[in-house]
């Protein structure tokens, strides 16, 4: 009889002996089964070849043949690793010296693991609330007059938005802002000063602000609409509801509060206290407007765009491209490249000129990972060496152990057991060392008290666990490899040092990378510390000491009230007045031209009176300081430093000769008056 096509055994029944078998049986019992299965077919037929299959099947489920359940498998491991914790334990209370040092020093290098997690921790939550956060891009800007090439800004001109959306397809909300909302805000008898940007009402269609009051698609659409942050209502109206009211500032201006938002998230690049309709800037601003909307104009405005799932950024940045190639016809000399940045970017990405918020570079978090890496390597490194230090006499313990039974993955679960344990009992010490260090890190530069607060959560502490296995795993993989390698019987006969290579002693070798990476640390911490003294102690040509900085928050015109009420104090002995505070980060730029037309500079300046100079100390080279004028007088005296009387080639840069040379200042003449 002939073998009918495509005949097999069930394959139910094939499952079942795969199930319960154990896997060294499987092979030749299916192997016999299959046999047996294609005589009956050829003698039988196959139906009942096929129940001549099912019934051997269970024919051979017996003892013998049963694969262990997997919860033995799991019981007999656990039970392994809790004789390993055991074991583990014992040896390090044993070994009291070995197990403290370890400790202690995977204690201090895991502190600075902890703080380093903390801020990735915060620097990722950047932004993160936004409920469309993955498709918001800004628009950022790069600007070139003549070969004069500035890097990116934050900042775009306000015309980039509003032809944005009247020229690019394929985007589903843009979003406007302007910096520049500082002022008093005045309701009924409170007057505060308050911090915020000009917006349209793209703002809340863009990002995840919630209004606790008012109507999110019109409360910054009218001129003269004002949004408050809840803690600044609060301020302004106490418990109170401040929809409809109505606020003064700038003196004399009215805004209307359109609505009440929850405060803008620690974690947020945007931060503020007010916004500000965007359409109130041409009706406050009518003489400036036209300037205001150039296109060479890229300083104090931001552009946000909501894309929709799945947008061709490619296609948006050529119509950018396009745009700005048509735009920088209008302006002379001028060339404006405009680029996307995601949002998620901007808080930890590059550090762009003109930021709206705060912001940490990506190359400074990467200097305190590799200095990180380099702390707990160390740590490791001397756990290692420390084990196998210990080699001579542990190894007789291994070899011992070997003999009466145990594997090779037994002994390398002992010894990283041992190692976790360790490093998990230096988590409890290193953390006590991160709060203790906590506060003197956020102290470290005004940017990180400013931008962190390294608040433990359920991820922090689960990545801070995380950390710690991983540190034990990295500090105990070496010696337990090792000393899983070792041969009984030889080790027994003969306890010798253990090598990494032929010629090389491992101990030694690890010694030497251990103080190597050491030397390195302490080489770049020599000079780190010295080039932060260097930083505090700084000559900035000008005297800071005793000198304190008041922000006027927008009102210049009270300057005269203040220095009057400074000045009948006795301990007050001089009082000046600047534009902004120099050498803290921050400038301000304006075009410089001398002789030449074609030639010119942006330069970095500073409006002072004539109180500025004596005050500071500042030591002119020749000249003479400014001297007081009403201020209906027409600014036309520049004092200028050795730099650009160099920049410019004027007298040779002989700063006796330049003295009433003219220059060209924001396209003003003005007379050269100091050096």
């Amino acid at each position: 009889m002939k073998k009918e096509k495509n005949s097999s055994p069930p394959k139910w029944a094939v499952r079942l002996l795969s199930w319960y078998c154990k896997p060294e049986l499987l092979e030749d019992l299916q192997g016999d089964l299959n046999e047996y299965f294609d005589r009956n077919v050829k003698k039988k037929g196959v139906l009942q070849a096929s129940w001549i299959y099912i019934i051997d099947v269970f024919k051979f489920f017996r003892l013998y043949t049963i694969r262990k359940p997997e919860f033995i498998n799991l019981l007999i491991q656990w039970i392994m690793i809790g004789s390993y914790v055991k074991t583990s334990s014992r040896s390090i209370v044993r070994n009291k010296l070995f197990s403290t040092i370890n400790i202690v020093g995977l204690a201090v290098s895991m502190s600075v693991g902890l703080l380093l997690i903390g801020l990735l921790s915060d620097m990722f939550s950047y932004d993160r609330f936004h409920e469309k956060g993955a498709r918001i891009y800004r628009v950022i800007s790069e600007y070139q007059y003549l070969d004069e090439v500035d890097d990116y800004l934050a900042s775009t001109s306000p015309r980039v938005g509003k032809e944005i959306k009247e020229t690019i397809s394929g985007i589903d909300e843009v979003a406007l802002l302007k910096r520049g909302l500082d002022s008093d805000v005045k309701a009924g008898e409170k007057t505060i000063p308050l911090q915020g940007h000009w917006a349209d009402e793209g703002l809340f269609k863009v990002f995840s602000f919630h209004l606790l009051e008012g109507n999110p698609d019109v409360a910054l659409k009218d001129p003269f609409s004002i949004v408050l942050t809840q803690t600044a209502a609060k301020k302004l109206f106490g418990d109170g509801s401040a929809l409809g009211k109505v606020v003064t500032l700038f003196k004399d201006r009215e805004f209307k509060v359109t609505g009440v938002m929850q405060d803008p998230p620690k974690f947020s690049h945007l931060r503020f206290e007010m916004l500000g309709s965007l359409s109130t800037r041409p009706i406050i601003e009518k003489d400036s407007w036209d300037r205001e909307m150039k296109w060479d104009n890229i300083w104090q405005d931001y552009t946000y765009l909501l894309l929709p799932d799945g947008a061709n950024l490619n296609n948006i940045q050529n119509n950018l491209t396009a745009m700005a190639e048509e735009n920088d016809k209008t302006v002379k000399n001028t060339k404006i490249k405009l680029a996307l940045q995601p949002l998620y970017d901007i808080a930890l990405g590059d550090d762009l000129s003109n930021p709206i918020g705060p912001v940490m570079s990506t190359s400074e978090v990467w200097v305190i990972v590799v200095l990180t890496m380099i702390v707990i390597l160390s740590a490791c490194f001397n756990y290692t060496n420390l084990s196998i230090a210990r080699g001579t006499r542990r190894s007789r313990e291994i070899g011992i152990r070997k003999v009466i039974g145990a594997l090779k993955g037994h002994v390398l679960g002992q010894f990283l057991i041992e190692a976790v344990i360790i490093s998990m009992i230096a988590l409890g010490l290193s953390f006590i060392l991160f709060l203790i260090l906590k506060p003197y890190f956020l102290t470290l530069q005004p940017k990180m008290q400013e931008m962190l607060e390294l608040n433990l959560s359920l991820k922090v502490i689960l990545s801070f666990l995380a950390l710690a296995i991983g540190v034990g795993m990295l500090a105990g993989f070496l010696p337990a490899l090792l000393f899983s390698k070792i041969n009984a019987i030889h080790v027994l006969k003969n306890n010798s040092s253990l090598r990494l290579f032929r010629h090389l002693n491992l101990r030694k070798s690890l010694i030497v990378l251990q103080y190597t990476i050491s030397l390195m640390f302490i080489a770049t911490t020599i000079i780190g510390l010295k080039q932060y003294k260097y930083l505090l102690a700084f000559d900035l040509g000008y005297s800071t000491e005793n000198i304190l900085n008041i922000n006027l928050n927008g009102n210049r015109e009270k300057a005269s009230i203040l220095t009057n009420e400074l000045n009948s104090i006795p301990e007050v002995q001089g009082v000046s007045q600047s534009l902004m505070v120099t050498s803290t980060g921050n400038y301000w730029g304006t075009r410089v031209k001398y002789k030449d037309p074609m030639d010119s500079s942006t330069v970095h300046f500073n409006g002072i009176n004539e109180k500025y100079i004596p005050l500071h100390n500042i030591k002119l080279l020749a000249g003479r300081n400014f001297t007081a004028l009403p201020d209906s007088v027409d600014e036309s005296e520049v004092i200028v430093n050795e730099a650009l009387l160099k920049r410019f080639k004027i007298a040779a840069g002989d700063p006796l000769n330049a003295l009433d040379e003219i220059l060209e200042v924001d396209q003003k003449n003005e007379n050269c008056w100091g050096a």
